[in-house]
């Protein structure tokens, strides 16, 4: 029997306008609050609306669109202080996703991150933004479909204020390189097969960038959360506060190494 060619699908036109839409939103040309409206939309597209609402009901469901029965659909806007609750919820996620994939000890799914972070850094040496921070999110897929469902679907649901979080207002605060450098640590950790060290790196370094992103002090009661930092040359140490409000100045006692 002839082997036939593979039959390529083409991305449906929902899924396309939901990417355009994406990736406004990311750029900031379709700003927090604004409004979505289908009929410009689906000519700026070239699109019927059937398509255009599909995509629009795709990103309500993920966060990153809300629809307000009688107005229409509008970017969501998040207070400060609900950008403060995301980061809370996702250090937690995250860092019990860390501590069941170094449980696992699974090399093939190390394998699988250790290649989205080379294409990370092919991005991030081409100043390929969209590209780093899709492979960024790819990284943390991997993590939480390995760590079990209920993780996966908990962080699914925050997907919209990830993506303004990471894409948006993430970006000025750390360098590509920077953020890659810590991704190098985390999977160094997961190998290294320490599921208390690996949980407690993870979700400690995510408050402490989430909390330096919103310029907010982290507040007494989740610095007991905050335990650990990783250091410019990449040795895991003691976090300490040294004051009421300190937020990036840790004090290293013994180090130890990622």
């Amino acid at each position: 029997m002839a082997v036939l060619p593979e039959i390529v699908r083409s991305p449906s036109l929902s899924a396309t306008a939901k990417r355009l839409v994406q990736e406004a939103i990311w750029s900031g040309g379709l700003p927090p609050g604004a409004h979505l409206v289908e009929s410009q939309l689906a000519e700026q597209f070239q699109i019927s609306r059937g398509p255009l609402r599909e995509a629009l009901r795709s990103l309500a469901a993920e966060g990153l669109v809300e629809i307000q029965p009688g107005r229409g659909a509008f970017v969501v806007d998040p207070t400060p202080d609900e950008m403060q609750d995301m980061i809370v919820l996702r250090a937690m996620l995250g860092g019990m996703a860390a501590r069941y994939i170094t449980a696992s000890a699974d090399e093939k799914l190390f394998n699988s991150l250790a290649k989205t972070l080379l294409v990370m850094r092919s991005a991030a040496e081409a100043r390929d933004e969209r590209a780093f921070f899709d492979q960024h999110w790819t990284f943390y897929e991997l993590m939480y479909r390995s760590a079990n469902r209920f993780l996966f679907r908990a962080w699914q649901s925050l997907h919209g204020l990830i993506d303004i979080y990471v894409r948006r207002l993430g970006r000025p605060h750390l360098p590509l390189a920077d953020i890659l450098w810590h991704y190098e640590r985390f999977l160094d950790l997961f190998r290294a097969g320490d599921p208390d060290e690996a949980e407690a790196v993870v979700r400690s370094q995510s408050l402490l960038v989430g909390f330096q992103v919103l310029d907010r002090p982290i507040p007494a009661m989740l610095r007991a959360y905050v335990t650990r930092t990783i250091e410019p040359d990449g040795t895991v140490v003691p976090f300490i506060f040294d004051s009421p409000v300190t937020t990036s100045k840790p004090k290293t006692r013994q180090r130890s190494s990622a």
